[in-house]
């Protein structure tokens, strides 16, 4: 009997279908860590960015302007919505995935001439923050806004997944579709509440 010398092309092929399958049912799994990953290390940079506001609130007596010339500093038109003023606050730019942070704050806590931080419960420029069925997240009475900056990511596609209307923000568990994108949502936000602020304020001896 002749003992064959080697494998032919059709178990080679088998041979390389399988090992296919068994590497790409490795590698799935590997991408959700990636992703759980870089999820994890933006939401711990955008808690940084919040202490830094609150340390800035500190020395400056206010709340520092959007970054509009993406130079990392304030700009000198105080409009509520651009990027991070990373340079100003000593902060990351970017998120995980190489994206800038982007910030809204309400113009009723970037400008103090008299020096004393002196913020107002009753000023709110109404910026909410909604989950995706509509609930509305941080809200106090009568829906009044709680709210005087929000600091955000674009997440991993790179683009606002939900458009802002009238100052509404969304934030919501990571989803992804990649046969659908239009389902897909990966914005990652967090928000300074106008109650931590005076009662850091207070914790500082700085207010009232």
């Amino acid at each position: 009997m002749k003992i064959p010398n080697g494998f032919t092309l059709v178990e080679i092929a088998v041979v390389l279908v399988i090992v296919g399958l068994l590497v790409g049912g490795l590698l799935i799994p590997l991408s959700v860590q990636w992703d759980q990953n870089r999820i994890n290390i933006t939401q711990q940079r955008l808690e940084e960015i919040k202490k830094a506001l609150l340390g800035f609130l500190v020395v400056n007596n206010r709340l520092p302007c959007p970054d509009l010339n993406e130079n990392g500093l304030e700009s000198t038109t105080c409009n509520n919505e651009g990027n991070i003023p990373w340079r100003v606050l000593g902060v990351g730019r970017y998120d995980a995935w190489g994206n800038p942070f982007h910030y809204q704050v309400d113009v009723n806590f970037t400008n103090n001439s008299s020096g004393i931080p002196s913020p107002n419960p009753a000023a709110s420029d109404g910026l909410i923050v909604k989950d995706r069925q509509g609930n509305e997240l941080n809200t106090v009475n009568s829906g009044d806004s709680n709210i005087v900056a929000i600091i955000f990511s674009w997440g991993k596609n790179g683009r606002l997944d939900v458009g802002t209307i009238n100052n509404v923000y969304i934030q919501d568990v990571y989803v992804e579709n990649k046969k659908n994108q239009t389902k897909t949502f990966d914005d990652i936000l967090i928000w300074l509440p106008k109650s931590v602020l005076i009662n850091y304020l207070v914790m500082v001896n700085k207010w009232p």
